[in-house]
């Protein structure tokens, strides 16, 4: 027996759109945390090790990774506190923004809702993905490292 779904309208195909986006966000995001850990754990001669640890903490969840980052400080307590509280809205976002409002799911309130929190999750993933590169940035430099180019870089990219 063969079912077909209800083509999508485009009140849906953009909250697709907006979702994809956002998870897309927090996956850059998580692989920065992941950099942060190798570089924070590694020195700069030890490539090959560094090399290894990120293949094992780049499958980390961003839970994971943020548990490991706030174990080891190795991030300004400050962006910690945010990272947490982005995770609880990623985890709302994934596990719970659909399920707990089934009944309202088709209305505009909640899709307007919807689409407001899931912007603003991706919007607070780009900035503090922004936030954790700058922060790497100033450790390389403290470690000695020249960082120009790499600054000089993100401001293209970022056109800062």
């Amino acid at each position: 027996m063969k079912y077909r779904s209800k083509k999508a309208s485009q009140k849906e195909i953009h909250l697709y759109a907006l979702l994809g986006e956002s998870l897309f966000a927090v996956q850059i995001l998580e692989d920065a945390l992941s950099h942060a850990i190798v570089l924070k754990k590694t020195e700069p001669d030890q490539k090959k090790e560094a090399d290894d640890l990120l293949e094992k903490k780049r499958f980390y969840t961003f839970g994971k990774a943020l548990h490991n980052v706030k174990k080891e400080s190795l991030l300004p307590k400050p962006l910690e506190i945010e990272l947490s509280n982005l995770l609880k809205e990623r985890n709302w976002l994934i596990h719970h923004s659909i399920t707990e409002n089934k009944d309202e799911i088709k209305s505009d309130t909640y899709f307007n809702k919807l689409f407001e929190k899931t912007k603003a999750i991706t919007s607070k993933a780009h900035e503090l993905q922004i936030s954790i590169e700058l922060d790497l940035i100033e450790y390389c430099e403290r470690k000695g490292s020249d960082m120009t180019n790499v600054k000089n870089a993100m401001n293209r990219h970022y056109e800062i």
